[in-house]
């Protein structure tokens, strides 16, 4: 029993352990779990309190995002407010803009109608000018035509002895050649003048075309002239009163060139035909050059003369009187003058031979084509002239440039350069006289 009792007791004191143990564990975990549960509480009112923010947040983030949708529509409707603006500016703009192109458009179109104005303004002028100045021209050349008319009636009434109505022809055809700024110059006016003037003096000697005149050394007193008959005669003047003496007249002899030796008194002439006659005090003596063709032209340097001949050239030595030589050109001769103080020829194949001696002649192709028939040449003005077969002149200026002329109907005989003024004579019976050349 006491065991039994004891057995009991102890029981009792281990259920009694066992259940404080497990007071203990109870407590402990009642403990654990009140305070997990204060935690929990702290932590759900920590919670609660973010919640409560939260929501509160939310609903001030709800006002402002409320707000923003607000000003966002507002500014979107000012946006939409601003683009239309925009585009109403920008339609404003492009309708300035097209406005002032239109502007511009219309100034320039009134800028170029005036110039146009403008120009059929100068052009009207110019027209209303030259209308006047051809009715000038016009007028001008009526006038200066009626002047060489005028002066080509005076020639022929001078012809016909009637000088009183020819003086006033004259000086008609003169009045209206200077008034009008003419050529007084041009053959019928200045021969008119000339004739009207009767300071011609004009005497018939000869039979035959006088070909060639020489002077002595008194000049425009004595002088020596030839012609195409056979005719060499000398001749006096003295108180406008002229005496011949006729020298030779054989009509076999057809003189074409005269010279005359003033030291020796010695006449020189040429005959066509051939015949190289020298002339003086006490006889006269004939030298035969037959085979360079019909003579044309001499040319005396010291004792030697020089006769050109259509197909060549022969030299006289004057001394002994004889036919030193003689040969034959490669051309044929057609016209013979003078250039730079030589006898130049002129050929059938356009070109020139100027002669500088027997043995010495340069040759060179003439710049132009047609037949030269008479040359002359300054050395004052540096200017040359060229006549042709056809009446034609080429002049050639300082600068070596040329100009082709009308010059006469036929072929041109001969030509003369006095300061920059051509004279011409030619077989249509006329001598013109060209306006100043430069």
């Amino acid at each position: 029993m006491r065991f039994y009792g004891k057995t009991s007791t102890l029981i009792a004191s281990c259920i009694a352990l066992v259940m404080g143990v497990a007071l203990a564990v109870v407590y402990h975990w009642y403990a654990e779990e009140q305070e997990k549960t204060q935690q929990l509480e702290e932590r759900i009112a920590v919670l609660s309190q973010q919640e409560k923010r939260s929501a509160v947040m939310q609903r001030v983030n709800e006002q402002m995002e409320e707000i923003a949708n607000q000003e966002r529509r507002i500014s979107d409707e000012q946006r939409i407010k601003a683009e239309k603006q925009t585009a109403v500016a920008e339609q404003m703009r492009r309708n300035a803009e097209e406005e002032r192109q239109n502007a511009l458009e219309a100034e320039h179109r009134a800028v170029e109608a005036s110039k146009v104005a403008k120009n059929e303004r100068v052009i009207a002028e110019q027209q209303r000018a030259n209308a006047e100045y051809q009715k000038r021209v016009a007028d001008t050349l009526s006038y200066i035509t009626l002047a060489r008319q005028l002066g080509d009636v005076s020639i022929k009434q001078s012809e016909s002895g009637n000088m009183e109505l020819a003086q006033l022809l004259a000086y008609a055809s003169q009045l209206f050649t200077t008034r009008y700024k003419g050529d007084v110059y041009t053959s019928s006016v200045y021969q008119s003048l000339f004739i009207a003037s009767q300071s011609k003096q004009q005497w018939t000697m000869h039979k035959g075309s006088i070909y060639d005149l020489a002077f002595f050394n008194d000049a425009d007193n004595h002088f020596v002239t030839c012609s195409s008959y056979g005719e060499l005669m000398k001749h006096s003047l003295k108180d406008n009163m002229i005496s011949t003496e006729v020298l030779i007249s054989n009509n076999a002899y057809d003189f074409r060139d005269v010279y005359i030796d003033r030291e020796k008194s010695v006449i020189y002439a040429i005959s066509r035909s051939g015949s190289f006659i020298i002339k003086s005090k006490d006889n006269n003596m004939e030298l035969l050059v037959n085979d360079i063709g019909p003579l044309q032209k001499m040319e005396v340097a010291g004792k030697q003369v020089l006769l050109l001949g259509e197909q060549g050239i022969a030299e006289v030595d004057t001394e002994n009187r004889t036919i030193a030589r003689s040969r034959l050109f490669s051309f044929k001769s057609v016209s013979i003058s003078r250039a730079d103080n030589y006898p130049c020829i002129f050929d059938n194949k356009g070109r020139i031979h100027i002669v500088k001696s027997y043995d010495q002649i340069e040759s060179k192709k003439l710049p132009f084509k047609g037949q030269v028939t008479a040359y002359a040449s300054s050395k004052s003005s540096n200017i040359k002239a060229y006549g042709m077969s056809d009446g034609t002149i080429y002049y050639v200026n300082p600068k070596g440039q040329i100009q082709k002329m009308v010059g006469h109907r036929s072929r041109v005989t001969k030509i003369k350069i006095i300061n920059y003024r051509i004279f011409s004579a030619s077989y249509d019976g006329r001598i013109n006289l060209s306006s100043q050349c430069l």
